[in-house]
């Protein structure tokens, strides 16, 4: 009797117990991504769907920011090729109807999501698009970061585009490049290196650039973008971490679009990976 009695506790302690284990399990596999999204006024900015996507740009996961700006999602934890935000109504290519240039805004990337604990990442965004950024250290070279940015002022794009070709998450890398051409010309979407102000974060500080320079994306043989190639110097407060967090924010300084991008970079001991081959 003593026994049934026992058994019957037990399954009960096991009833009570097991939502709650698997409960853990569940959220011990996802963490939750929340902040701010605004602009550089800090006027907040609602119905932006806040996506993160895989290296096809397939959505994987959404939310929205409500009324105050606000958002927060519950993803499973892991490695995000880019995320994006990006209010749909108004976006140039598929903005409501009668919606003023002015009111127009790009919208902001990051790119190589790590996803490894709670974050409160706080987004702002307006007309510029800072697309593609990839934050690099060369081998063997000097020790600093090297990164690539290709930046779009609306107000530039608006000037020299039709409004209706443009797309949100245009992927070119399915284009067969071939030789550039001699007369091949510059979409004129961004201001070139010396007509812009740029600022560049590693792990929350603000760190000298020490060179910048302008160089040519082709899209195709007869087509070419601005983009920047900027050499930073390290942090003075180095993060014990297995990734660094970039932000690079770009402004136009003859019309006063403003973006930015971060971008998440892996450590590598490149010292214990080449003595284990």
């Amino acid at each position: 009797m003593r026994i049934y009695k026992l058994v019957k506790i037990s399954i009960l302690l096991m009833k009570v117990c097991l939502p709650t284990m698997i409960l853990a399990q569940e959220t011990s596999d996802s963490v939750t991504i929340s902040g701010f999204i605004s602009d550089y006024n800090n006027n907040a900015i609602n119905n932006c769907s806040v996506m993160f996507m895989n290296s096809n740009f397939d959505v994987l996961f959404e939310t929205k920011s409500n009324n105050n700006g606000i958002y927060q999602i519950r993803i499973p934890k892991g490695k995000y090729k880019s995320m994006g935000a990006i209010n749909m109504d108004t976006y140039p290519h598929t903005m409501k109807a009668g919606t003023n240039n002015e009111d127009l805004r790009l919208e902001f990337w990051g790119w190589n999501f790590i996803a490894d604990k709670d974050t409160i990442l706080n987004i702002k965004y307006d007309r510029m698009e800072a697309y593609g950024l990839h934050a690099f250290q060369i081998p063997g070279g000097m020790p600093t970061y090297q990164i690539y940015v290709r930046p779009m002022s609306l107000t530039r794009y608006l000037t020299n585009k039709d409004i209706k070709s443009q797309q949100h998450k245009q992927d070119l890398s399915n284009i067969i490049q071939t030789v550039s051409s001699k007369s091949a010309t510059c979409d004129n979407l961004a201001p070139t290196i010396d007509k812009v102000n740029i600022k560049v974060w590693i792990d929350g500080e603000k760190v000298p650039i020490l060179m910048k320079q302008q160089i040519k994306e082709y899209y195709e043989e007869n087509e070419f973008g601005i983009a920047y190639y900027l050499t930073v110097d390290h942090p003075q407060h180095k993060k014990s971490s297995p990734y660094h967090i970039f932000k690079v924010e770009l402004k136009d300084m003859e019309n006063g679009d403003q973006g930015e991008a971060i971008y998440f970079l892996e450590e590598t001991n490149y010292i214990e990976r080449t003595n284990n081959m």
